[in-house]
């Protein structure tokens, strides 16, 4: 049996047990939207059997229309709305679809922002060109951390090797950090990265001020993510020369 979430053409697995939704980094169903509350509500799934709970979110939960004011238990169909987000309740005797729909579940690229194509993030690692690696000009909300900062940011271009982080607070070359991608529909998946490019000031170029960071350390689904995100928003190919770059 397969118990489900279908949101914006994704499906999200329900597992057993408890699955907190919200906007908090510790939910496993997250989204990015300040009408929902940073703990939002519970799933708990039992068997074949899902209950929901609002956790006292400012704007409430309603299922099919009616407000959610004690656990209750929800049934194939049953239409959530979860402050701006919309989802469908879904019971299907296909099990074995579970494993794809776990994958795609956390895919959520709608509220990725494609901007204008910038400048390529320079970058290379034992003497290999990073910088004409395909890549895509994608706004997408992260935590960064060091071991001395942590900060709220956002990025800039996504590339399958690394990722420009737009900030006006700075780290050294060779800095090691975390990143925590703040994936709407999703858990934040979380990357290993190392700064290869500091940006100091914006140029003329609208070549943003920030850090260029390479992915060292990987999971094997924040990887597919960022294939699905490549692959479903197309790249663009850098191809200006260094010379280009340099002035």
């Amino acid at each position: 049996m397969s118990i489900f979430l279908e949101y914006l053409g994704y499906s999200v697995e329900i597992p057993h047990g408890v699955t907190l939704v919200g906007r908090d980094l510790s939910c496993s169903l997250r989204f990015n939207d300040p009408n929902v509350s940073r703990r939002h509500l519970r799933l708990t799934r039992r068997g074949d059997e899902v209950l929901i709970e609002d956790l006292g979110s400012m704007n409430g939960t309603r299922v099919n229309g009616e407000l959610v004011e004690r656990q209750r238990q929800l049934h194939d169909r049953d239409v959530l709305d979860v402050g701006g987000r919309r989802l469908i309740f879904r019971v299907s005797d296909d099990a074995s679809a579970s494993s794809t729909r776990r994958l795609a579940g956390l895919e959520d690229l709608s509220t990725l922002v494609e901007r204008k194509p910038q400048r390529p993030m320079r970058a290379t690692l034992d003497g290999v060109d990073r910088r004409r690696q395909p890549r895509r000009a994608i706004e997408l909300r992260l935590v960064y951390n060091s071991p001395d900062l942590e900060i709220e940011a956002s990025t800039r271009d996504l590339s399958y090797n690394g990722v420009f982080v737009c900030t006006q607070v700075l780290e050294p070359l060779d800095t090691k950090c975390t990143l925590t991608l703040l994936i709407d529909g999703g858990p934040p998946l979380r990357v290993g990265g190392v700064v290869r490019r500091v940006v100091e000031h914006a140029t003329v170029e609208d070549d943003p001020a920030g850090l260029g960071i390479e992915f060292v350390d990987i999971g094997e689904h924040e990887k597919s993510w960022i294939e699905l995100a490549m692959s479903r928003l197309g790249t663009t190919e850098a191809i200006a020369k260094v010379d280009d770059l340099d002035g």
